[in-house]
Order: C-alpha cells, then structure tokens, then sequence
C-alpha cells in the first residue's frame, strides 16, 4: 500500500516534465508548419506568452487539438498562418466554435473576433484562465445573477438546455467580454 505525503516525487516531477515536453513540441510541430506565430516582435512575443505564462492553456489546446484531429476535424492551415491560433475547420461542438488557448475549432465569418478575444484572455490571465472560466461557470450556474438583466424577450429560459445555452452560456465574463468585441449572442 501507498502513502500519500502530499510532496512529488522525483518520478512525479519526470512524469510531469515529459508530459509537458511532449504537449510543447506537438504545439511547436503545429505552429511551424502552420507558421502560426508572425515573425515580428508581435508573433514572438505571443509564442513566448503562449509557452510560459500561458503554457497551461497551451497545454490544454494541444490536448483539445488532439482530440479533434483524432475525431476527423482537420487543422486549417491558410487560415491559422500568422494568425496565432491553430484554426480546425470544423467545431467540435456542433453550433459553437470554442477555443481553448490557442486553438479555435470551427473557423467561419462572423466568430473569428470572437474567438479571438478568448486567445488573448488566455494571454493576459496566464495560469489563472481556466480556472477563473470554470469558477464562473458554477457561479452562473448555481446563482444566475445574469437573470437581472437578461433578456428573456429575445432568448427565453425555456428548459433546462435553454438555461445553459442562453442564460448560463453567454453570461460570463469571458463570453460577455468577447461578445462586446463581436456584438451579442445569438438567441
């Protein structure tokens, strides 16, 4: 039987290492060949912040990246070129583009300044992204406070897929900020 003391181990430090060294060249593979960064001042500066201060969120768009590749979707590599976000030509969750670091699955008009607002909160919030989204989320969800001002005329709370995809969906912070850049949610 295993104790847990709570302190990593040297195994547990190398496991973590390679993980992170894989993920990092798979992203590093991706963004040559898409050349995925401008080679500017600009584009270096975003590969640096995407592989330190914002490595989780890379991180988890490489696994999502992953998954989508494995599930079919194809990465679009016209579109992603000096864009900084690896483009996947179709979502992966039918009716919404969704971005996770610097991947955007579904690349269409009318969403790309919306998704790219989501890469650059990763940017400036770093480590602290993820999980601020998800602590929003379980507050939306458990206390909608965007029921005070919602607009039920236009997207009524109907059932309970409605709640999360009008109510829940387009309320938290990180959306509401990408949708002043791109203008209001659907109904």
């Amino acid at each position: 039987m295993t104790h847990f003391t709570g302190r990593a181990t040297m195994w547990d430090v190398e496991v973590a290492l390679a993980a992170g060294a894989a993920l990092g060249a798979l992203h590093a593979g991706w963004a040559w060949r898409a050349r995925l960064y401008p080679r500017s001042a600009r584009g270096r500066l975003a590969a640096v912040i995407d592989f330190t201060w914002s490595l989780p969120n890379t991180a988890a768009g490489v696994v999502f990246l992953v998954y989508a590749l494995a599930r079919g979707n194809e990465i679009d590599y016209e579109f992603s070129r000096h864009r900084g976000v690896l483009g996947l030509r179709e979502g992966v969750i039918r009716g919404f583009a969704t971005t996770v670091g610097p991947v955007q699955a579904g690349v269409a008009l009318g969403v790309d300044e919306h998704e790219a607002v989501h890469v650059l909160q990763a940017r400036l919030f770093g480590p602290l992204y993820l999980p601020l989204v998800a602590a929003n989320w379980v507050l939306a969800t458990v206390l909608p406070y965007w029921l005070l001002y919602h607009d039920r005329r236009r997207a009524p709370i109907d059932s309970v897929t409605a709640y999360f995809q009008r109510g829940v969906y387009p309320h938290c912070w990180h959306e509401e900020w990408a949708y002043r850049v791109q203008g209001t949610p659907p109904a």
